[in-house]
């Protein structure tokens, strides 16, 4: 069997109402091997007490909160966040460059071991999304502009569909992380348009991956982590 996904690069995303469930899965999980997300689902329903349980359990954990507001109240909610002492979190870049600015110096003020990344467009939007909201760049367009303003103000990398990293040249990409969401071990979309398999997603260039409904939502989740476990270098 091919080997390809290097120790660290999955992210499993928590995406449950309740502790208890989220725990269950995080027993099947090896911390030198995984990292966790914990999304706006899980955060609001159990609060930062969430993030102390994970860290104990020897997680990175990836706060995937999307931050996006006036760039005052995003640099104090990214300094709470960083206070957790998180592995990542993130905003979305359309907030414009002070928001990202201000982000960048909160987490800065706290560590700078602290990756902090941005959202392009969610790749649960498509071309015609764009368009409903009155964005009138195209899809590539919108996503590198998004992505060059995130990297002139100073993040450590993007989230975006593993099809976007088509987009940009490798050289843009040097020291620049890409968090891929949505990825499945099977070419099943669920509810994303632009998705990936694990695979294809490392062979296009991702950092980190991050597989969440395949095991959330299997019968038997085990086995898919087993499936994963047997891809690691």
């Amino acid at each position: 069997m091919e080997k390809f996904i290097k120790k660290g690069q999955i992210i499993v995303g928590l995406d449950f109402d309740n502790s208890k469930s989220a725990f269950e899965i995080t027993k099947l999980l090896n911390p030198d091997n995984f990292k966790v997300k914990v999304g706006s689902q899980l955060f609001t329903a159990c609060g930062p007490k969430i993030l102390e349980d994970l860290k104990k359990q020897g997680f990175d954990i990836f706060l995937d909160l999307k931050y996006h507001d006036t760039p005052n109240t995003v640099e104090k909610a990214v300094l709470e966040a960083c206070k957790k002492e998180v592995w990542m979190l993130n905003i979305h870049l359309s907030g414009g460059q002070k928001m990202i600015e201000s982000a960048v110096k909160a987490k800065n003020s706290v560590s700078s071991e602290i990756l902090l990344i941005g959202v392009t467009v969610l790749t649960s939007l498509d071309q015609k999304d764009l368009s409903d909201v009155g964005v009138s760049k195209n899809l590539e367009d919108q996503i590198f502009s998004l992505f060059s303003l995130g990297k002139k103000g100073g993040i450590d990398g993007i989230v975006c569909s593993p099809n976007d990293l088509t987009f940009f040249k490798k050289g843009e990409m040097n020291s620049f992380l890409t968090v891929c969401p949505g990825i499945r071990i099977k070419a099943e979309s669920g509810g994303q348009k632009r998705t990936s398999t694990i695979h294809d997603a490392i062979h296009l260039g991702a950092d980190y991956l991050v597989v969440a409904r395949e095991i959330t939502s299997s019968p038997d989740p085990l086995k898919v982590i087993n499936e994963i476990d047997s891809y690691f270098i």
